[in-house]
């Protein structure tokens, strides 16, 4: 099957918008995926049209320095339930779920 072009593929990108938790969006020749709920995340797809492939660069929060601390309650405790939303798991299923979408389309990465 043949690359789709950079002009195909950016006009598909809005179909990657199922999960609201993450948002997809052209930027460019780049596709961005941002987490509303941290800023401080991104993921972004750079895009060369004219041998269709792909890199990625992704930009994570930073770690804490320090001893780490652990509140009463661990994983049970309703506050870190909800901090939790957000991190690897998902994070990977985002990625990974972009990175498919590139290569169903006929992109290779760089």
């Amino acid at each position: 099957m043949p690359a789709a072009s950079l002009a195909d593929l950016l006009a598909r990108v809005d179909s990657l918008n199922t999960d609201a938790a993450y948002r997809h969006d052209v930027v460019g020749e780049t596709i961005t995926v941002t987490d509303p709920a941290d800023p401080e995340y991104s993921l972004t797809a750079a895009l060369d049209g004219a041998s269709h492939t792909f890199t990625i660069t992704e930009v994570k929060p930073a770690q804490p320095a320090g001893p780490r601390r652990f509140d009463a309650g661990g994983i049970y405790n309703a506050a870190k339930r909800n901090a939790l939303r957000g991190h690897m798991p998902q994070r990977r299923t985002v990625k990974e779920g972009l990175l498919a979408f590139l290569e169903r389309n006929g992109w290779k990465r760089a």
